[in-house]
């Protein structure tokens, strides 16, 4: 069974002859064990997208499925749940609690759920080992680095057992480095069982993923396989380019 699923999606925003239709009738489904790259130009759907699939934001049309659960079938209670238990989300934005130590953003989701501040310590610890800030857990974001704040969002979205991890550009603050151990680590994690979503401009970073596909005015407009490298499909895409 596909971890994430999206199945004859639509996304309009606003009505009449000033609507936005940001996706339209996009069918994708991503296994376990499989991490996919979303591409496309400026405006294409690839955020929208993205916001679905962590239930951020619904479909107008179609159905969004995590693990079996539609979540347009969700109450607030279940989809609050479904988004803390399955779902990691890197945010472009970062989305970090600024009077909350790294250690505490991380451990949120955990805490929030129930877990034990002890057990949610713990986790949150090994979750910023794993990006290399350990030893920062008790800074403040505005007293770390935009690359370290990077890694912090990276770390929440990994800690626990997510099986779902979504991903809006997470190495855009990081050195090029750095960068490739964050996707190291987001590629680890789907290693292990979970599906992955990224939605990224930067081909190198596609080439991660067992999958491209490409998005273009809310449609899935082509799909690589892992045997073709991104950036020979990006000359035959228009308006994306490597």
């Amino acid at each position: 069974m596909s971890v994430l699923e999206l199945r004859e999606v639509y996304r309009t925003h606003g009505k009449g002859e000033t609507a936005v239709h940001a996706l339209r009738g996009v069918t994708l489904a991503v296994a376990p064990g499989e991490f996919v790259a979303v591409m496309g130009p400026s405006g294409s759907g690839k955020s929208t997208l993205l916001n679905l699939a962590g239930g951020l934001d619904a479909p107008t049309r179609g159905e969004v499925v995590v693990e079996g659960s539609v979540l347009g079938g969700l109450n607030r209670k279940q989809l609050a749940a479904v988004r803390r238990r399955r779902v990691g989300y890197v945010f472009q934005d970062l989305n970090l609690l600024p009077s909350l130590t790294a250690a505490e953003n991380v451990a949120l989701p955990l805490e929030l759920d129930g877990m034990s501040l002890r057990k949610t310590r713990r986790h949150a610890i090994a979750a910023l080992e794993e990006v290399g800030l350990a030893d920062l857990a008790l800074r403040f974001p505005d007293e770390m680095s935009g690359g370290q704040q990077q890694r912090v969002a990276i770390a929440r979205a990994l800690v626990g057992d997510r099986r779902l991890v979504l991903a809006d550009e997470p190495t855009g603050a990081l050195d090029s480095q750095t960068g490739e151990a964050v996707l190291k680590l987001l590629r680890a994690r789907v290693d292990a069982g979970a599906a992955g979503v990224l939605v990224t401009h930067e081909a190198r970073h596609a080439a991660w993923a067992d999958r491209v596909v490409f998005l273009r005015d809310g449609e899935i407009v082509d799909t690589s396989g892992p045997l073709v490298q991104p950036e020979e499909l990006l000359h035959n895409v228009p308006g994306v380019r490597a």
